[in-house]
């Protein structure tokens, strides 16, 4: 991913949570900020906003003609 289109944060950690974020970033084999990436992309999808499928509106109006 190019720089140019991420914005930079910072946060703090302690001592104990920067040596275990490195470990873990060793360990999968990519960079510190990468690694942050990606624990934080499945925690924040559930805060994207998702279109409404447009097959729930099928379904309810075949249920409606089956019901009246």
């Amino acid at each position: 991913m190019a720089l140019a289109r991420k914005k930079a944060t910072t946060i703090a950690l302690d001592r104990g949570m920067d040596a275990l974020l490195t470990r873990a970033a060793e360990e999968r084999g990519v960079s510190r900020p990468e690694f942050i990436r990606q624990q934080l992309a499945p925690v924040l999808e559930q805060y994207r906003s998702h279109p409404r499928p447009r097959v729930a509106g099928i379904i309810r109006r075949r249920l409606s003609r089956t019901r009246g």
